[in-house]
């Protein structure tokens, strides 16, 4: 048995190597007991104390180790206390002395092994199921709720409200009326002829329009079929199980990217308690389940003067705006959000650019790993070609792994899914039933 303390240099490969073996967040007291016995320690070291601290020297040295790997980029620390190799990390055996070298010149890790040729989405998927699955047990998760979940209940889909207020600001206009054929044939040339963006259409729509005018057509738009609304789609039903499992409020923060209020309503029947909070004079309610409408709310039933017509992002100019604003609220609640949860998208499509920035934002220097749940692309085949032939495989691999890679950069590991309907059979795995 040594009875010597190492130095924390002696330390940093067993560390590594016990991390690595265990494929799994580890806490610092299970690291530094399998430390302190893969190195064959005197147990009498650990009377040696650092300094006038309740620390020893062993553990003192032993967290600079961690300390060095995690600054070299192969340690990632998620939570206090717990440690995880890092998923960039390929097996390879690295010096120490290197990994001091490197740290001390601002050198970071970089595979030696040769990146896989395949994408295996289903290990993938599972990997990442699993880590939201501990992350959802702890209470650790928010969620951000795009214009999927509102499709679910039957609401539009974005295009097809951008169309319908169209045709509401057209017969708002017109002096004759117009049958309901004719409207459905005015909906599908707008969808044709419409500018390549959709958030550059709704600002030639909106042009010249008074602003109560303006937020009365929308609102028209948006509930044109409320009478068809289902709170009991299968996704809305896999949401409330989510954020309430076995009577316990498991999710508090929610950022909704929708207008509507179907996510209130589904609460209401299911007896949630939870706040709607659409700006900086909302108080904070700790014991309910706050709904961040970051991009505006308009439920029917509200009043003219309870609504901020700027809060209603919807065309360009808007987005615009808030893109270059840095302290609008709608930002600093999502950064915020970001950089202190662990968080789940569903049904967001990720491609607006003002989410993607914040994405940025928040990833900067933060550990924690974001999510979501994303359709895989559809892949049009040129004529002659098949599914089967290995230029397509090739294709289609090369497609996804950058994609993957793509959204990795932004802090989101993704879930690849088929079709839009897999959503609830993740949500359920996530929970564990």
């Amino acid at each position: 048995m040594k009875s010597k303390v190492p130095s924390f240099s002696a330390m940093i490969q067993p560390t590594l190597e016990i991390l690595n073996l265990n494929k799994q967040e580890m806490h610092i007291k299970e690291i530094n007991d399998q430390l302190f016995s893969r190195m064959g320690l005197d147990k009498l070291i650990l009377n040696n104390m650092h300094k006038d601290t309740n620390q020893s020297e062993f553990e003192y040295r032993a967290g600079w180790a961690r300390t060095y790997l995690k600054k070299y980029g192969v340690l990632i620390n998620p939570d206090r206390g717990i440690w995880k190799v890092c998923d960039t990390y390929n097996d390879e055996t690295i010096n120490a002395d290197d990994i001091v070298n490197a740290v001390r010149n601002g050198r970071i890790y970089e595979s030696t092994n040769k990146t896989k040729i395949s994408f295996d989405i289903t290990l993938n998927n599972e990997k990442l199921i699993n880590e939201l699955s501990k992350k959802y047990e702890k209470n650790k998760l928010a969620l951000f709720l795009g214009a999927g979940v509102s499709i679910s209940a039957n609401l539009p889909s974005w295009e097809t409200l951008v169309a319908r207020f169209l045709v509401s600001r057209f017969k708002e206009e017109s002096e004759e009326d117009i049958d309901e054929e004719i409207l459905n044939e005015l909906v599908e040339l707008e969808r044709v002829n419409r500018e390549s963006s959709l958030i550059s259409q709704t600002r030639f729509i909106k042009q010249n329009i008074e602003p109560e005018k303006y937020l009365e057509l929308l609102t028209e738009s948006l509930y044109l079929d409320a009478d068809r609304i289902d709170l009991d789609s299968t996704l809305l039903n896999s949401l409330i199980k989510l954020i309430r499992y076995r009577n316990v409020i498991k999710i508090k923060k929610i950022v909704s990217f929708n207008f509507d209020n179907v996510l209130e309503k589904k609460f209401k029947q299911s007896d949630i308690y939870y706040k709607s909070c659409t700006g900086f004079k909302e108080e904070i309610d700790k014991e309910a389940v706050c709904i961040y409408h970051v991009h505006g709310f308009l439920p029917p039933e509200l009043k003219p003067d309870e609504i901020n017509y700027e809060d209603i992002i919807f065309s360009e100019e808007q987005y615009h705006a808030l893109y270059n604003d840095s302290y609008n609220w709608s930002n600093i609640v999502q950064v915020s959000i970001l950089r202190e949860n662990t968080c789940l998208f569903i049904g967001c499509s990720l491609t607006d650019p003002n989410m993607r920035r914040l994405l940025d934002i928040a990833n900067k220097g933060n550990v924690i790993k974001q999510y979501a749940i994303l359709k895989k692309e559809e892949i049009e085949l040129p004529k002659g070609n098949s599914i089967n032939s290995d230029s397509y495989k090739l294709y289609q691999n090369f497609h996804i792994q950058n994609r993957n890679s793509y959204f990795n950069s932004l802090g989101i590991h993704v879930i690849w899914i088929d079709d839009f309907n897999d959503i609830p059979t993740i949500i359920s795995k996530i929970v564990g039933s």
